[in-house]
């Protein structure tokens, strides 16, 4: 296999929940990628990566070579996040490779990131593999980026988020060309789209021996990474049952009213929250009934003014067991028998309390 110096790339790592940071750092290590810097919220790294402009070493950091960011965030989402990287003042590098991890890869998600300049959706739950290859492909790729009228950012139609139809209205004459090697220095007046050709700084930091072939990883690493995610089975167990408390301890103050009041928001955001969380991590550690609990408590409390019924009480109270049922007993995989029996009980909860 290639000898590539991945502990010479530099990668951010934002989100707001503390075991996924742990998971991916844990996982990403395992590649071989050392330089990996992790943020608790997109306000915190855009405050950080200012400040690396002026200050590397107060920021701790240089620069970054592939941001890894969630895209449910409380404050400043993912989607916030990279449009200041994209567009926003002070950002100080508009072409870094931008992945998005969401728990709700939905057709309005991705096609949100894309309109925002993201250069790929990687959904939850992920694998070990699913990670990897993302990261390859930012290595492996020939970074094209387009700015025009309303957009900047990699160009669409080079990658798998492209636009379902071609609306380019821009003839070949309107478009200029920039690239790393071009001594041009001013723009032209009648452009309605210019295209950027930046330098691939994950590849040129990999070594010389990635210039003239493709970048991949050694099959031997990507079972590495996924043993490390087993390895945090038993962490993420605990984490879950501290959640299912917090859900329960919310649910438990839901008052009953005819119109939505703050305390309730509060309490449903919670819910809901954790929820997303469960659906987005429960597969990765080969509990896929709590990805289907999860996605389907998510759903139940989507809207945060949701009035609350008794109804609306047994609903999310046959969820919140259902999950602490999975998880006091291990029931991984499928479940067999009892996890055929959990996602029916669930099936008739929604139908009889939705």
């Amino acid at each position: 296999m290639l000898d590539l110096k991945w502990d010479r790339v530099r990668l951010l790592v934002v989100d707001d929940n503390a075991f996924m940071r742990k998971l991916l750092h844990t996982t990403l290590g395992a590649l071989g990628i050392k330089k990996i810097i992790l943020e608790p919220s997109g306000t915190s790294a855009i405050e950080r990566l200012k400040l690396s402009r002026t200050d590397p070493v107060e920021a701790g950091m240089g620069e970054i070579d592939l941001i890894l960011s969630d895209f449910m965030m409380p404050g400043v989402n993912g989607n916030l996040f990279l449009r200041w990287i994209r567009t926003g003042e002070g950002a100080p590098d508009r072409f870094v490779p931008f992945l998005m991890v969401s728990g709700v890869a939905s057709k309005n998600v991705v096609g949100e990131a894309r309109d925002a300049g993201v250069s790929g959706v990687l959904a939850k739950p992920f694998s070990a593999k699913s990670l990897a290859e993302y990261i390859l492909i930012a290595a492996n790729a020939k970074p094209h980026f387009v700015l025009a009228s309303g957009y900047f950012g990699p160009c669409r139609r080079h990658t798998a988020l492209a636009v379902s139809e071609d609306r380019r209205k821009t003839t070949p004459d309107q478009i200029q060309t920039l690239k790393p090697e071009s001594d041009v220095r001013t723009l032209r007046d009648d452009v309605r789209a210019i295209y950027f050709y930046p330098e691939n700084r994950i590849r040129a930091k990999l070594g010389p021996i990635a210039a003239n072939q493709p970048v991949e990883f050694d099959p031997q690493v990507i079972r590495a990474m996924e043993a490390r995610i087993q390895d945090l089975v038993g962490d993420y167990a605990d984490w879950v049952g501290k959640h299912i408390e917090s859900m329960s301890k919310s649910l438990a103050k839901l008052q009953n009213t005819k119109e939505p009041t703050k305390g309730n928001r509060k309490h449903i955001v919670n819910i809901n929250t954790i929820a997303h969380e469960l659906h987005g991590q429960g597969s990765t550690f080969d509990y896929p009934l709590t990805t289907d609990f999860g996605k389907s408590l998510y759903d139940a409390t989507v809207n945060i003014d949701m009035l609350i019924t008794d109804n609306t009480r047994k609903l999310i109270e046959a969820h919140i067991n259902a999950i602490a049922t999975v998880f006091k007993n291990r029931i991984q995989g499928d479940g067999g028998e009892v996890g055929a029996q959990l996602l029916s009980e669930i099936a008739r909860a929604v139908k009889k309390y939705a």
